[in-house]
């Protein structure tokens, strides 16, 4: 990277005052190439944004928290690069940790814990970081994630392993999850991605007031095994230094139907993402289509409504009106009757 590059970077996250969100800084012209030029997925990234903002910024502010957000992310990829060469404690110092006495509280309990977050901040190096910090948790922290080719997975998931952070894979799922928990060992499940409602996994519930298929496994394991649920947020502050934050463990909230249950909870759990996405809306991850079960619902909805107009045109465009209004089928004659 060249030493302009390098400038504009440091100038456009450089803290303007201690209150000031990071994205409401003008953005550089660093950030504004980001923007332009390698704006991946920019369209989705700008109607997510509409969808969580509406009318509450205007287009100039939607603008400037995108471009935020793009400089987030190429720090997010610096850094995840940078990563594989760096010592562990010098990983480790790049982390705050807070609100870690939860943790060690609901442990006590001995019905292992399950993590509630999203794709934060820079969730990748801050979850290595957090557990170099704390090896008595070592090989006791597990994260699903999407398992890729033999050669990705040993590269990606080769620094997770070092710092004793285990990886379950998304298929056979259930079974492990329930091992770790009987262990009382932490799960971490990402809660803020698209799960498709048709599955027995996925669930219908609101997310910044529209529809959004999301994974109901989280709250089902709570009902089994009686695990609490910590949320949990990182991000970046203005200074660099990051923050992994945990909260107190979340209330569950009982229904007269155990469907209902899943569904209020799980709908809860999405409340808890809103707060950490407003919190720091810069450094949430904008470019995937979380709306996906709206948009395919509107869709359907209006292949329908088509095909029924569709339906008609045939019988309404054979008839015709004589000039006393009555109707009949088939084309006028030359007569118009």
């Amino acid at each position: 990277m060249s030493t302009e590059t390098e400038t504009e970077l440091e100038k456009s996250t450089a803290p303007a005052a201690a209150e000031t969100p990071i994205w409401k800084v003008e953005p550089s012209r660093f950030a504004t190439a980001l923007f332009h030029v390698l704006g991946i997925r920019r369209r989705i990234v700008m109607a997510n944004m509409r969808v969580v903002f509406g009318d509450q910024l205007s287009a100039s502010e939607l603008e400037r928290l995108a471009k935020a957000f793009y400089l987030h992310f190429f720090r997010v990829i610096r850094e995840n690069l940078a990563m594989f060469w760096r010592t562990d404690r010098r990983l480790a110092d790049m982390v705050d940790v807070v609100g870690v006495e939860h943790l060690f509280e609901a442990g006590e309990k001995g019905q292992g814990i399950l993590i509630l977050t999203g794709h934060f901040g820079n969730w990748e190096l801050t979850s290595i970081a957090a557990m170099l910090q704390y090896k008595e948790y070592r090989d006791r922290f597990f994260v699903i994630r999407k398992s890729l080719s033999a050669g990705l997975e040993h590269v990606l998931f080769r620094r997770f392993h070092q710092a004793g952070l285990q990886v379950i894979p998304p298929f056979n799922t259930l079974s492990q999850v329930l091992q770790a928990l009987a262990s009382n060992d932490v799960v971490i499940f990402i809660l803020d991605q698209h799960t498709m409602v048709d599955m027995p996994k996925g669930i219908a519930v609101d997310f910044f007031g529209r529809t959004a298929g999301t994974n109901r496994s989280l709250a089902l394991l709570t009902a089994h095994s009686g695990a609490p649920v910590i949320p949990a947020i990182a991000y970046r502050k203005n200074d660099g230094r990051h923050v992994v934050r945990f909260e107190k463990p979340l209330e569950w909230i009982y229904a007269d139907d155990p469907e209902e249950e899943i569904r209020l909870n799980t709908q809860h759990y999405n409340d808890v993402l809103e707060r950490f996405v407003l919190e720091h809306p810069e450094q949430w991850f904008w470019a995937h289509r979380r709306w996906k079960y709206s948009e395919e619902a509107e869709t359907k909805k209006l292949i329908l409504l088509g095909r029924r107009r569709a339906s008609r045109l045939p019988y309404e465009a054979h008839q015709h009106a004589d000039p006393d209004g009555n109707r009949h089928q088939g084309p006028p004659t030359e007569q118009g009757s």
